[in-house]
């Protein structure tokens, strides 16, 4: 009788589910149980727009006259986008082959698409560029990368490195490029 009950055990020991680590079956079936529950609080809910400025734009080329940068923004609801109107005025008052090489005003349209599953983070932006010279205005094409972080209390920081081309100067088709690299861009949205 004795050695039936050990064949018994021993086989139901065998073909049993059991694990000697019962906390890490806890831990997974609670990790599931929170993922769960855990939602994402879009800190852009109820907002549809939003404007940042560029201190050190201001700060950098106000040395010869009043300069700014600035972005309006547009947050389209339920989309991983924000479409944005970045624009720089730069004082005049300036010598003449600097006048020739920097735009004195300069407004572009950009599509901000975010990379990740939220609007925050890395993004591409393909865009549109006016710019204003001494002598003439041109249009021009871009494209570049982005990063954004959003705060619930509405405010953001932002940065962005992106190249283009001129397409159009006075005397036809331009081979003139930029460059632009935004790193302190601090906004508000509403």
């Amino acid at each position: 009788m004795m050695k039936q009950i050990f064949i018994l055990l021993f086989f139901s020991m065998i073909y049993a589910d059991v694990t000697n680590d019962s906390l890490a079956v806890l831990i997974e079936k609670g990790n599931k149980e929170i993922l769960d529950v855990v939602k994402y609080v879009d800190p852009l809910e109820g907002k549809y727009a939003g404007i940042e400025i560029n201190p050190l734009y201001t700060m950098w080329y106000s040395k010869t006259g009043f300069s700014f940068s600035g972005t309006m923004s547009l947050f389209p609801k339920n989309k991983n986008v924000e479409i944005a109107f970045p624009f720089a005025s730069f004082s005049a008052n300036m010598n003449n082959f600097f006048q020739a090489i920097k735009a004195s005003f300069r407004l572009d349209a950009q599509y901000r698409y975010f990379l990740g599953e939220h609007r925050k983070g890395i993004y591409i932006m393909p865009g549109l560029r006016y710019a204003k010279f001494k002598d003439t205005s041109t249009p021009g094409l871009s494209f570049g990368v982005g990063y954004r972080i959003f705060a619930k209390n509405g405010l953001y920081w932002g940065m962005s490195f992106y190249a283009g081309r001129y397409l159009l100067d006075k005397d036809g088709i331009s081979d003139k490029r930029f460059l632009n690299l935004e790193f302190l861009k601090f906004g508000k949205t509403f």
